[in-house]
């Protein structure tokens, strides 16, 4: 077997290899297709053998056409370097880094393998189980001589920041690295994977201007000690909540190898396949947090965004607190398509989506929930008997109100004068009255008339169905609700030499 054959073999299969030398392994490939033929069944006759060799023949070339959508990177190869192992830097939530690195790289090389025409894509490591140093990673690379070093990260901090990052190999004086290429890959990635992540870029940036270098460089050790162009990449950061939510998702982690992808092919300037690809948000258009379990369905295709019993359970044991409501097509038509949108206790939505070809197709959709609004707490609790007379009455809703429908529907007995204030996004009513009548019975309704932003009936009772009135009973107390306390005593307790007959003095507030 020729050298590129056992390349193609160890490495990365299936990789055809190029030339004479693929036409070399096809051949033998299919001489032993037909030796199985023929010891098949001596009953069968020569021709119909010929002719299910053929279809064999037929089928793997057609397969070999499909999977070569893009030539030009024939003779050049890569090696993808998923950072770190096994579990390491642990991120928000119990999600590693080190096993979202892995499932990027082994989407790109997916991608590179079954629409290039690339020699051969080598990779780091290829599971959660193996341990590889620094070390071992660039040396392999090195001995390998691969053409291109790409190392695949996300990067760590406070969690209230999230940005992209790419860093390419320079020496101390400012000089890019030599090879040079890596600058201008990361220049590429970076615009690419930040629209692909939607969140800010910290930019493309030489290691020793990002780090500051005290040697001569490069900074990072898989630009200094590697032997070819390289850079590495920082999607976003595993300790940001949002962002790790997301990582947990397998299709997320496609999308991100598909911007590596495109940018490959841009700095080579060879022609992307259709972009083809539809992702997005499905959340609660009030909370704007990500919906759970929504079925998404784009022409004759669906996707159901992940939950509770299908991932998150590996990373909580509470299944309302891990969200992340992202959904995923890839290799869609040319056209526009219905998109309909539906989850448990919201209303389903229907739209049109274009898919273009610029980019990621990205859609977006907040869905209204079907539950009534209700109130989920007052002050005064509901049968309070000594509720202070001069202070303000507060009502929280469970949605988003209609303010002048709930002020229309509000009424007070015995009746008072009423001032209205609204807080956090009409979710909170405060109501201010002139001092009430102390130690007298009050009742504030709300009747069935009042509505949220969406125009659903109030839930007054809380039993799940609209159009029944909120009644909060109360008792205001007395004007002074307060014991009396001894604030100043004479002599002080525990005192030592008091005069035998003193004046005692207790002072009251």
């Amino acid at each position: 077997m020729p050298p590129c054959a056992q390349r193609c073999a160890v490495f990365s299969k299936p990789i055809p290899c190029r030339s004479g030398q693929s036409r070399w392994i096809l051949a033998h490939r299919f001489h032993r297709i037909e030796q199985f033929l023929l010891e098949f069944s001596s009953t069968v006759e020569v021709t119909m053998r010929r002719i299910l060799l053929l279809a064999v023949l037929v089928s793997v070339f057609s397969s070999q056409g499909r999977a070569q959508q893009v030539t030009g990177l024939q003779g050049w190869d890569i090696f993808l370097d998923p950072g770190h192992s096994r579990k390491e830097n642990m991120g928000v939530y119990g999600y590693s880094e080190a096993e979202k690195n892995l499932r990027v790289a082994l989407n790109l090389r997916d991608f590179l393998l079954t629409l290039t025409d690339i020699d051969t894509v080598y990779m780091s490591r290829t599971n959660d189980q193996q341990y590889v140093t620094l070390s071992q990673r660039t040396d392999l690379a090195n001995r390998l001589g691969a053409s291109w070093y790409h190392s695949i990260h996300s990067d760590a901090s406070a969690p209230q920041y999230n940005s992209t990052l790419l860093l390419w190999g320079q020496y101390r004086d400012g000089r890019e690295k030599v090879p040079n290429g890596g600058r201008a890959m990361s220049d590429i990635m970076v615009d690419l994977l930040t629209r692909g992540m939607r969140i800010p870029t910290r930019g493309s940036i030489g290691d020793c201007s990002f780090y500051g270098c005290t040697f001569y460089g490069p900074y990072l050790h898989v630009n200094r000690e590697t032997t070819m162009p390289s850079e590495l990449s920082e999607a976003g950061m595993h300790t940001n909540p949002r962002q790790n939510q997301l990582n947990m998702n397998a299709e997320w982690k496609r999308l991100e190898a598909k911007t590596f992808f495109w940018s490959i092919l841009k700095f080579h300037r060879l022609p992307r396949p259709f972009a083809g690809t539809c992702a997005g948000i499905i959340y609660d258009a009030e909370s704007r947090v990500p919906i759970n379990g929504a079925h998404v369905r784009l022409g004759n295709r669906e996707y159901v965004t992940d939950t509770f019993e299908s991932l998150f359970h590996k990373y909580t044991g509470d299944p309302d607190k891990l969200h992340n409501g992202f959904y995923y097509f890839e290799n869609l038509p040319d056209s526009t398509l219905t998109m309909t949108v539906r989850a448990p206790g919201y209303y389903p939505d229907t739209l049109t989506v274009s898919v273009v070809d610029t980019f990621f197709t990205f859609q977006d959709v907040g869905l209204v929930s079907s539950i009534p609004p209700r109130v989920i707490s007052s002050v005064p609790d509901s049968g309070e008997q000594r509720f202070p007379g001069w202070e303000n009455l507060i009502i929280r809703f469970s949605r988003k109100m209609n303010a002048a429908s709930v002020e229309t529907s509000l009424a007070l007995t015995p009746q008072a004068e009423l001032r209205f204030t609204w807080q956090n996004e009409n979710r909170v009513l405060v109501v201010q009255t002139d001092t009430l009548a102390l130690e007298t019975d009050y009742q504030l309704v709300i009747r069935a008339t009042a509505r949220d932003q969406y125009g659903h009936l109030l839930d007054g009772n809380g039993d799940g169905v609209a159009g029944d009135e909120f009644v909060l009973p109360f008792r205001t107390g007395p004007a002074d609700l307060a014991a009396p306390k001894i604030t100043e005593l004479f002599p002080a307790p525990n005192s030592h030499g008091v005069e035998l007959r003193p004046l005692v003095n207790i002072a009251y507030d």
